[in-house]
Formats: C-alpha cells, structure tokens, sequence
C-alpha cells in the first residue's frame, strides 16, 4: 500500500508505477517493524527481479524510539532496579521531592514523557548544585549560585572549573577500583551519584544531538547507549544499534551514507532546537489519522482512515485559521513551559542537606548496576559477569519488555 500510494512498482504488473531500478528507497520504523521488513526480504531473495526482491528497500532504525528506549533504560537502571526501601538519594527520592503525588506512577509504568522529565529536571539540579560546590571551593564568601553570579567569572574560568568538575568523575576502571574497597572506605550513595550524573548527561547529548540535527553527535553516543542496553536487557536496541554503524562505516557506499545521515531527521517547522527524527513525524501522522481526525464510534473503520488520511493537512489548516480568526494562536496546541524555579530550589535545598555531591565516608547505599561495564562485560566475554563482591546486585533479566511505543510525542 506504501509503494502504490508513491506511483512505486513494477510497470509489469502495476501500470504507471515507476521502477526503483538502482535507487533506494530509505524506510524508518520501531524495532518491530525494522524485524517485518527484513523478514520479508530474507522470504523473497530468490526472487529473479529487484522489485521482487525488495532489494531496493533500505530499513533505517528510528531515533524517536531509540531515545523512548534510552529513557526506559534509565528507568530500568535507577528507579526499577532498586533497593525495597529508597535512600535518601536515590532517584525516586529526588523525583519525590519534584513530584510528590506521581512517584507511584513513575515506579511502575512512568512513560515516555514523564521519565524523560524527571531526567531532565533533576539532572539539571543536580549539575547545579555540582557547580555551586565548585564555586563554593574556588571563591571565598561565595555560598550560593546567585553569589558566584554576582562576581561575573569570565568565560575561561568557567571552562577551567568545568573541565575540573569534569575530572573527578572517576573513569570507568577507576570506578571499578572504587566500588571494590572495603565497605567502611566507601562512600556509595556518591558513587551512585556518580554513575547516574554520567548516565544523565549521555541523555542530554544524544537528546541535544537529535533536536539540533546534530547527526555526527547522534552516532558518537551510539556504542556507550549500545553497552547501556546490552547491561540493562535490551539487546535488541544494542544489536540494531551495532548493525546501523557497521552498515554506515563498512558496508554502505559513501552516497547512501550521505543519505541517511541527511535524512534521518528534519525539521518540519525550520527553527533551530526543533529537529525531529522520521519516525517521530510518522507517529504524529498516525495521532491526527487514528486518533484525532480518525472518526468516532462506526465512522472509526480502517476505509475511513484511509481514505481521509490525505486530508490531514487540510483539516489541520482549517483548524488553524479558525484559531486566527479569534485571536488564539497556538493556544489550543502549544502550552508555555512551566515555571520550575521554586520546584528546583526545593530539589537543591533538599541535595544540600543530604550531602548528596560531598564525600561522606562510611555511606551506605544499593549498588546501581554499571550497565556499560556489564554491556562491555558481555560484548568481550559473551556472558554476563558472575559472582556478586563488589559487582551489582538485583539486576534486570535479559527477557525485560521492550519499551513501549505509545508514549508522548512531545520531546
């Protein structure tokens, strides 16, 4: 139906139909549909034309999903795969002091939407309250971030305390030799701390990567999200993402390289920070044909779907110039952000009575899995590590649903 909606075919058996011939035709989808489309051409490979082997069909993983997959990973790692009774810095802990009436809802079945929030606002939080500790340590008679602002540091102070807040994170086999001291000379709740700071701000650059067609920044967190899946039982997220920089480094030529690197995301309404991957278009497509112009009751057929579903820009045009004509422009469809300073502050008090960025010997906490050491772990040995000592405990199976592909396309 796809390729007859496009005047795409063989001229033998559909007339006017055009012959893909050398061309390729790029496909964006979730993982499922990744899985059909090449079950189809592994069916028909002996076929004795192109058209018929469907060799022209180029399936491109869609990075709408992968970041809906990326936040489920978090939720895997930090909020399910947690102790029965949360310290007082773990995640849900903060997500509690931001949304008190919603931790429920986000320890069973967040979302999309809901956890890519609670990434955000407490991440930022906590990387603020990372820089008022710097600020703190470098200038005297500063105790807040408003005080370090009142001294207008210039621009090369800033980039030396952040490469500086940079490198006391540990690297990774540094963080190994941590986490294997005695119990007494540890500090676990920062060391977790520390995992998830660095979790948090791989999100940041592949969600910065994606709203600002930054596709070479995209790739670049590839294999460290690729070791993240393999550790935290989303292995096929892990292996499609192996497959997409084989295919586009090894396999591909340069030309189809180029294609798919210009095309995986775009822009629909052209200003900057507002870049979209395919698939996000194609699910908000499906939300105006299914849902909102998709009828109601008996008028809600597949026929009437189909058939409507060219007028979608029609209706939402119609739509739009009624909004006009009254004087509400984008308010029945774009909401202003919502204001979170007093939100944040309470967070940031609360992080600072906790001691949550400060060393505090003698600590205790549940061991976080390091889903990338583990991912890394499996990619070198082939098995996940045994033994318990000082590797983490309560992990994820393997056989852990995929996320789901329903949630918020509001990014």
């Amino acid at each position: 139906m796809f390729f007859l909606q496009s005047g795409v075919g063989d001229p033998n058996r559909t007339p006017g139909a055009q012959d893909p011939q050398n061309r390729v035709i790029l496909i964006s989808g979730d993982l499922l549909t990744i899985q059909h489309l090449r079950s189809l051409q592994t069916t028909r490979a002996e076929e004795s034309t192109p058209w018929g082997r469907v060799q022209f069909m180029v399936v491109v993983m869609g990075l709408f999903h992968l970041k809906m997959a990326c936040a489920d990973a978090m939720w895997r790692i930090f909020i399910h795969n947690k102790a029965k009774e949360p310290g007082p810095n773990d995640l849900i802990t903060h997500v509690g002091q931001i949304r008190p009436k919603e931790t429920r809802k986000i320890e069973t079945k967040p979302g999309f939407r809901r956890m890519h929030e609670c990434i955000q606002h407490v991440g930022i939080v906590s990387r603020l309250e990372v820089w008022r500790l710097a600020a703190k340590d470098k200038f005297s008679g500063v105790a807040t971030l408003e005080d370090f602002a009142d001294l207008a540091p210039a621009w090369d102070v800033l980039q030396e305390m952040a490469a500086q807040i940079a490198s006391r994170n540990p690297t990774p086999a540094k963080f190994s030799r941590m986490r294997a001291r005695k119990v007494g000379e540890r500090d676990q709740q920062l060391e977790n701390m520390m995992l998830r700071e660095a979790y948090f701000l791989l999100y940041e650059e592949i969600s910065h990567g994606l709203n600002h067609g930054d596709i070479g920044r995209v790739e670049s967190c590839f294999m460290p999200w690729a070791l993240i899946f393999a550790g935290c039982g989303k292995h096929k997220y892990a292996a499609e993402m192996r497959r997409y920089l084989e295919d586009i480094h090894f396999v591909y030529p340069e030309s189809l390289r180029r294609a798919i690197r210009m095309n995986i995301l775009c822009n629909p309404t052209g200003k900057k920070g507002h870049f979209r991957p395919i698939d996000w278009v194609i699910e908000h497509n499906n939300l105006y044909i299914k849902r909102i112009y998709g009828g109601k009751f008996s008028n809600h057929t597949q026929e009437r779907i189909m058939k409507e579903s060219a007028l979608i820009e029609v209706y939402k045009n119609i739509r739009i110039q009624f909004e006009q004509m009254f004087c509400l422009e984008h308010k029945t469809i774009r909401h202003s952000p919502p204001k979170m300073k007093n939100t944040f502050d309470k967070l940031g008090e609360y992080m600072q009575k906790e001691s949550t960025h400060t060393e505090v010997i003698g600590r205790t906490a549940h061991n976080i899995i390091d889903a990338m050491a583990k991912g890394m772990h499996m990619a070198m040995t082939g098995h996940a590590p045994g033994g318990s000592g000082s590797s983490d405990s309560g992990e994820l199976g393997d056989d852990a649903e995929e996320v789901d592909d329903d949630g918020s396309l509001d990014v």
